[in-house]
């Protein structure tokens, strides 16, 4: 096995590869976690039976150690420094308790009462092998009704909630699957049970009885050959994948199902194990920032609840805050408080709908930084394909005039004017966009003439251009109630609305283009899903020959080019 895990009653232990870490809630509900180099390493897994005695005494060390790590981690920081004495007297003082407890419950109620229910019922005259047989119902019966007994108890109900989230937490964490998870027939609890339950059987079936110190030598040694056989046996079973269910039959006695909460939290964990173990030179948390597994599956688990699902927005959303690109961010072990203040109030905006663009006040297009805000509408990636276009067309003229039509925040504008020599104007009705993109245009460090027009109005008549390109709004007026609450939200509808079937832009620019245009000018669009038909008419209808369309990364028809003669 290469994790063991340990469930306490407020989180999880996970051993793996030299190390060990802690998932636990604090007495605040805050999620914790701590990793630490283990010294202890375990070396008999590859040796049949020995490995099972080893499992079952290691594992009682680790169990109760993870119940101490996780008391000193979660309970002790509400524990003044002078009164941690006293604090850590209570606690030997419960653990004697609790161990008195056992094993007064063991010789009643698992010892003296059931032999003499069994005598009493059979009598010391009748078969031996029925009376042993009688006898070992009973302790299954004490056994049992004693482990639902203590389900009574919170803290118990706690420990099997985080038993049972260990198993789910690494069938999502190790398999990538989700929904029915079967038991785990190595949970180290269930193989506890599975341990006493076979030694009952066997010691009982057996019947030998030679003395006391005989009996005790040969219980001993019943119980260590019962060590070995139940590994071996749960072993064959975690093998086994059809008849895995059959686990429940013991591990159902140390499960309660866990909520959303107990999950991520062994999820937590078993996350930053597996950073450890494939990250050479990855730091422990030991300190008190937050833990960079904690942070990041919090923001995943509140973006899926509020049906974000995809990973990379996750991924970009704590980058971006961290000022780290999304293959750097795998390498953060922690993070401060002040940013994890920061991305908490990031995740809230956008669980609400808000785009990561709008929330940050800027997006990357064409491998430069644009500012964007309400009142421009966000870059699409399709449109990098339009500005392609036209630095491929530009190629083709000497000293290229360009207008970009409805500049918004200037991304096409700034982008051509970046990545070539040409001349290029843009213009837009909105005096609130131009703004937006003269900004962009200095933070880039190109020349741009920005100037207020709807559409070609504010042009001097007789100026033209080689190339004049637009992105219009081309969203059907009936469909903008239908669009992504994220984009109806936050892009400004005047960016949007093509008018009643989403061409009315276009029957606006084609024609007016022709007087625009120098000779063997290129219009450049870029269009919505189904218009290509009606747009490559109305080029016709106005003159232009040479007409191509070029599709984007989902094979939509999306940028159409005319030639004006």
């Amino acid at each position: 096995m290469d994790k063991i895990v340990f469930p306490t009653t407020n989180g999880i232990v996970v051993h793996s590869g030299g190390k060990k870490v802690l998932s636990a809630v604090d007495c605040d509900g805050q999620k914790r976690l701590k990793s630490f180099p283990e010294k202890n390493k375990v070396v008999f897994w590859n040796f049949p039976f020995v490995r099972g005695m080893q499992y079952f005494l290691c594992g009682l060390f680790g169990l109760f150690s993870a119940f101490v790590l996780s008391f000193d981690t979660c309970e002790k920081q509400a524990v003044k420094q002078s009164d941690l004495k006293k604090y850590y007297v209570k606690k030997l003082i419960l653990l004697g308790i609790t161990f008195f407890a056992g094993v007064l419950f063991a010789a009643v109620g698992l010892g003296y009462l059931p032999g003499q229910l069994g005598c009493l019922i059979v009598g010391f005259r009748g078969s031996r092998w029925l009376r042993n047989s009688v006898i070992v119902l009973i302790k299954l019966v004490v056994f049992v009704v004693f482990l639902l007994f203590l389900r009574m108890f919170p803290i118990v109900n706690e420990l099997f909630r985080f038993n049972r989230a260990s198993d789910v937490a690494l069938q999502s964490a190790e398999k990538n699957k989700k929904g029915h998870c079967p038991a785990r027939p190595l949970n180290f609890l269930n193989f506890l049970i599975f341990v006493f339950i076979l030694d009952f059987v066997v010691i009982h079936l057996i019947g030998a009885s030679f003395g006391f110190w005989f009996n005790l030598l040969f219980h001993f040694a019943i119980f260590v050959l019962c060590m070995s056989v139940a590994f071996e046996l749960l072993y064959l079973l975690e093998m086994c994948r059809p008849f895995k269910n059959l686990a429940y039959i013991t591990a159902c006695l140390v499960y309660a199902k866990p909520t959303t909460t107990h999950t991520e939290t062994a999820l937590v964990a078993l996350t930053e194990m597996n950073l450890l173990n494939s990250q050479k030179g990855r730091e422990f948390m030991e300190g008190d920032n937050h833990a960079f597994s904690v942070v990041y599956n919090e923001v995943k688990n509140k973006l899926s609840t509020a049906g974000v699902n995809d990973k990379s927005e996750t991924d970009w959303l704590i980058a971006t805050i961290l000022n780290k690109n999304r293959a750097e961010i795998k390498l953060v072990s922690s993070v401060t408080d002040k940013q994890y203040q920061d991305i908490l109030k990031a995740t809230s905006r956008r669980a609400k709908g808000e785009s990561l663009d709008n929330i940050f006040g800027f997006t990357d297009f064409f491998g430069l930084r644009f500012d964007v805000n309400k009142k421009v509408l966000t870059p699409r990636m399709e449109t990098e394909i339009l500005v392609e276009q036209v630095l491929k067309a530009a190629k083709n003229f000497k000293k290229t005039k360009i207008l970009d039509l409805g500049t918004g925040s200037g991304a096409i504008a700034v982008a051509v004017a970046k990545n070539c020599e040409a001349e290029v104007t843009a213009v837009d009705i909105s005096k609130a966009a131009l703004q937006t993109a003269e900004a962009n245009a200095k933070k880039n460090d190109v020349k741009v003439e920005f100037l207020h027009s709807n559409l070609f109005s504010g042009l001097k008549r007789k100026r033209k251009f080689d190339i004049i390109v637009s992105n219009p709004p081309y969203i059907a007026s009936v469909d903008i109630k239908k669009l992504d609450k994220n984009v109806r939200e936050c892009d400004p509808v005047l960016a949007l609305d093509g008018g009643q079937d989403g061409l009315d832009f276009y029957r606006a620019i084609i024609p007016a283009s022709t007087k625009r245009l120098t000779n063997g000018g290129l219009l450049m669009l870029e269009i919505g899903k189904g218009q290509g038909k009606d747009v490559r008419k109305m080029l016709r209808d106005c003159g232009f020959d040479d007409i191509k369309t070029i599709k984007d990364y989902n094979k939509i028809e999306r940028i159409i080019c005319g030639k004006f003669k």
